[in-house]
């Protein structure tokens, strides 16, 4: 049913950080998606979707706010959930090409396999609790809307998510330590810390942001933490010539 009445402050902040959150990633991966036209060099391609898709559980809150700013109602519940999750996989499968084979060669096709297994049974579990099973949408199996912005992820597709995350930080942190060790070259050194922070201001957002009561503070702190996220996860990348002038490194 469309919703016709006002949002409340705290869901209010949750759309105007939701959608700066996406805009800033979508800028950055614009930037990137540009560079991969000009160089054809298939690892940025790969960046530009984990870049954008990574952001996929906020697009619901940012977009879904602008929506209702325009409209006063909220986005139907089955495109609402879709919107927000249907990215995730892409966003997983995507950092897993840039993070194989640099580092674990040997191994990227099964564990690719795996994941995309796992996303095939992610999405079979999604579209059958939406559109198929008897009273669908199912929202206790998938997600809870608290508001015509905000949903309270559950069942199979909470457990999904949260396994991505774990996944992107912990092989996250594993690249960015690689990246590290390259003490001979202080670009790569540079990239390795900014991806560093990127990935563990990704999994502290995510977390107080996801599976955390918030309240205006913390809301505007964990958004930000994404943001920051974003930003420094571009810079882990791209390391724009701007930066290295300002670190004073070629």
């Amino acid at each position: 049913m469309l919703l016709s009445v006002p949002l409340d402050g705290l869901y209010q902040l949750s759309g105007i950080f939701g959608f700066l959150a996406v805009a800033i990633a979508w800028l950055y991966g614009g930037i990137v998606l540009y560079k991969y036209i000009k160089t054809k060099q298939k690892v940025l391609f790969y960046f530009f979707l984990a870049i954008i898709f990574t952001m996929s559980p906020w697009y619901p809150s940012g977009l879904g706010f602008i929506y209702w700013l325009i409209t006063k109602e909220e986005i139907i519940y089955p495109a609402y959930v879709l919107i927000g999750t249907i990215g995730v996989p892409i966003a997983l499968l995507s950092w897993i090409q840039i993070y194989m084979p640099a580092l674990h060669k040997k191994y990227k096709s099964i564990v690719t396999w795996i994941i995309i297994c796992f996303s095939i049974a992610f999405y079979i579990y999604e579209f059958y609790f939406l559109f198929f099973a008897a009273g669908a949408p199912v929202q206790g199996l998938i997600g809870i809307k608290e508001s015509a912005i905000d949903i309270d992820f559950k069942g199979f597709t909470l457990v999904f998510l949260a396994f991505s995350l774990l996944v992107s930080t912990i092989t996250g942190n594993d690249f960015a330590f690689a990246s590290l060790k390259e003490r001979e070259n202080p670009v790569l050194k540079w990239k390795g810390r900014f991806l560093l922070i990127s990935f563990n201001l990704f999994a502290i957002g995510g977390i107080g942001d996801g599976f955390l009561p918030l309240t205006p503070i913390t809301l505007i702190i964990f958004r930000t933490l994404m943001m920051l996220s974003s930003t420094f996860y571009y810079f882990g990348f791209i390391l724009p010539g701007w930066v290295k002038k300002l670190l004073k490194i070629e």
